[in-house]
């Protein structure tokens, strides 16, 4: 009786500790990738400004389910299926897009895709950044540092796919 008293007692000081070290770590995780693509902007945004174009290069998004749920994708407020992600557009200018992620099985993020000339204008910088809120749970704190091993990876792929793909169009 007293060891499973004791274990209990031990259980309860590491959640307590694992609790307060994740309340120490941030409530929201950004993982970001940058890439330069040999061709200009116009040709660039193409594929990334409209959602109906990401199947294009967004690593496994060519095989995934699609599906369109508003007549327009890359307006504000359109939505589509993407595997298991419902896609929302919540801002669309000319060098940004913001759209929220919702997964079946995962918290909502928001992506951001950020577009800018290089200084001689023959190649265009894509900057891609999703972010999440975390709740306090330590589990989830704490597993958040893997975050950038596991999305990190994904976007490097997908970034040389849309740099191919674009770079394709020149020639």
């Amino acid at each position: 009786m007293r060891y499973i008293k004791f274990s209990i007692i031990g259980l309860i000081v590491l959640f307590v500790l694992l609790t307060f070290i994740g309340l120490l770590m941030p409530s929201v995780v950004m993982v970001g990738r940058s890439a330069t693509i040999g061709a200009p902007l116009d040709s660039v945004r193409y594929y990334t400004n409209d959602p109906a174009n990401w199947r294009y290069w967004i690593n496994g998004a060519d095989t995934a389910f699609y599906k369109q749920l508003t007549p327009a994708t890359g307006l504000k407020g359109s939505e589509l299926i993407l595997g298991t992600y419902t896609i929302t557009v919540l801002e669309n200018d000319p060098d940004t897009i913001y759209t929220l992620w919702q997964g079946q099985s995962t918290k909502e993020h928001i992506n951001k895709l950020d577009l800018a000339n290089n200084n001689t204008g023959d190649s265009t910088i894509v900057n891609w950044a999703f972010q999440q809120q975390l709740s306090w749970y330590p589990w989830e704190r704490l597993g958040a540092m893997l975050f950038d091993k596991v999305y990190g990876p994904s976007m490097e792929v997908s970034l040389l796919k849309l740099k191919k793909v674009c770079e394709k169009q020149q020639y």
